[in-house]
């Protein structure tokens, strides 16, 4: 029997039903005992040769078959949250009851296991503590190989998540292993609630595995104070941020998976070749905050939103802010300096986690804003001056409007090329994807799988059609236009109906 396996299939047994919590020493030692007097009660009153005669009857002994299992796996979840090496310690009990207890027949005492003899169990091979890795999904999203470039020596992987985010854990089982693998989905609503859940495991892995170390990967830098405290109590405990290097050019591509030149005598251009590779070799820099044009775009798209679509909830809010911002996580600086800024412009009044919408006509629009802020021109100026002195004019018949050549037609041609060309984004997506559902009366997508596919068909301008699509679906979500079922992959339609 894999000691090991049956314990890490009942950890994720209890962690699907919310059971780590009551799973101390202390509780288990109790319910070991439990289970032990529910066994020995099978026999109560029963004579030596009657308690033979139970086992023999096969409803008893499927009865005693079931009470015993209930014993062994009480005793595997005790020494699992003790901090036991269950074979070591049966070897290391087995030796000191040799040395206690002489045999009387020494050539009756058995051999020792092969596995044993063959290192399997050997209690002198040091057990190599654990390192936990706890990701928090809602902040980074590494893949499987990137979180095993990122902490090589990792045993252990958590993924803590939303409910309703969408998680592939088959990358990370293919790197550590299926068993090594537990996803967390987030139980409670605020907005540090996953972040709190997080630190919770932190301490329950630890009172289990006091000699393991834990890696909370995540770029929030609020897990600090929670890992600064676990190391002065001598715990090894860090955080380890992540982000994802940019996808290289197709000419930087192409240079890394040429063949290697032979070397040549350096000519004028190599200087210019070197340049050019450094300057598609460097990163662009993060953006933390909000600029002028993006607050502009979020107000037309936010004042573009029914009063019903708008988010009720500051989660919700984020999350649209995020969709619209093409932003990886809700909570990025971005994301919250663009909140911090509608709250300042009096368009949203954030109290605890609701959120209300001041009225249109008390907020100006973005156009009459950057209007009155244009300067007039001179030649503006100039025409004003002139109408205030010259007598007035009989006003002009429309015919000799009609008959005026259009103004700045090139302008507009070329506005609506760079539109062509530019890639959509999530709010014109979403605005797509919900005029084609209301089309469809009777074969709308009733799985998430589909809907997602769905929407990227109308995402397949974007530069990473299926990021797009994920960002566009939590946007309907927010906006209440689509809601995922408790499985996690039925979809119902709110406002559609």
């Amino acid at each position: 029997m894999d000691y090991p396996a049956l314990q890490a299939r009942l950890r994720s047994f209890a962690a699907a039903r919310d059971w780590q919590s009551r799973h101390t020493p202390k509780n288990l030692a109790m319910a070991l005992t439990v289970e032990s007097a529910g066994l020995l009660e099978m026999f109560q009153w029963t004579t030596l040769s009657e308690s033979r005669g139970v086992v023999r009857d096969p409803a008893h002994k499927e009865r005693v078959a079931h009470g015993i299992a209930d014993v062994l796996l009480c005793l595997l979840q005790l020494a699992d949250h003790a901090g036991v090496d269950l074979p070591e310690a049966v070897e290391h009990t087995l030796r000191a009851k040799t040395l206690e207890h002489p045999p009387k027949h020494p050539e009756m005492e058995p051999p020792i296991p092969a596995a044993i003899v063959a290192g399997i169990c050997a209690p002198t091979t040091p057990t190599t503590p654990r390192v936990h890795l706890l990701v928090d999904w809602e902040n980074v999203q590494p893949k499987g190989d990137e979180l095993k470039a990122l902490v090589p020596q990792g045993t252990d992987v958590w993924l803590f998540h939303g409910p309703h985010q969408t998680v592939d854990p088959a990358g990370h089982q293919q790197v550590y292993g299926s068993e090594q693998v537990t996803q967390v989905p987030r139980t409670g609503a605020g907005r540090n609630a996953l972040d709190f859940q997080l630190a919770y495991y932190v301490g329950y892995i630890s009172a289990r595995q006091p000699e393991g170390t834990f890696v909370v990967v995540s770029n929030d830098l609020g897990y600090e104070p929670m890992l600064e405290h676990a190391r002065e109590l001598g715990f090894d405990a860090q955080r380890c941020g992540f982000r994802r290097m940019p996808t290289p050019p197709a000419a930087s591509i192409a240079l890394k998976s040429a063949p290697l030149p032979q070397p040549e005598p350096p000519s004028a251009a190599t200087p210019a070749v070197e340049a050019t590779v450094k300057t598609t070799a460097k990163a662009a820099p993060v953006r933390t905050q909000t600029t002028r044009a993006d607050m502009q775009q979020l107000l037309a798209q936010l004042d573009g939103l029914a009063s019903p679509h708008r988010p009720a909830q500051k989660d919700a809010l984020l999350v649209l802010l995020q969709s619209w911002l093409g932003e990886s996580s809700a909570r990025s600086p971005r994301t919250s300096h663009a909140l911090a800024q509608l709250q300042a412009r009096k368009r949203v009044v954030v109290k605890g986690e609701a959120v209300s919408y001041p009225p249109v006509a008390a907020a100006q629009p973005v156009a009459k804003t950057s209007a009155a802020k244009t300067a007039p021109s001179k030649a503006g100026t100039a025409k004003k001056a002139s109408a205030s002195k010259a007598p007035a004019q009989p006003p002009v018949p429309r015919k000799s409007a009609a008959l005026a050549p259009p103004k700045a037609p090139v302008p507009a041609v070329g506005k609506t090329s760079a539109k062509a060309t530019q890639p959509p984004t999530g709010a014109q997506v979403a605005r797509a994807v919900l005029a084609s559902l209301l089309k469809m009366t009777k074969n709308k997508p009733r799985q998430r799988s589909g809907l997602l596919k769905l929407i990227q068909t109308h995402a397949a301008r974007a530069e990473d059609p299926a990021a797009m699509s994920q960002r566009v679906l939590s946007l309907l979500e927010a906006r209440r236009d689509v809601a995922t079922a408790s499985d996690g992959k039925g979809i119902t339609y709110l406002s559609l109906k």
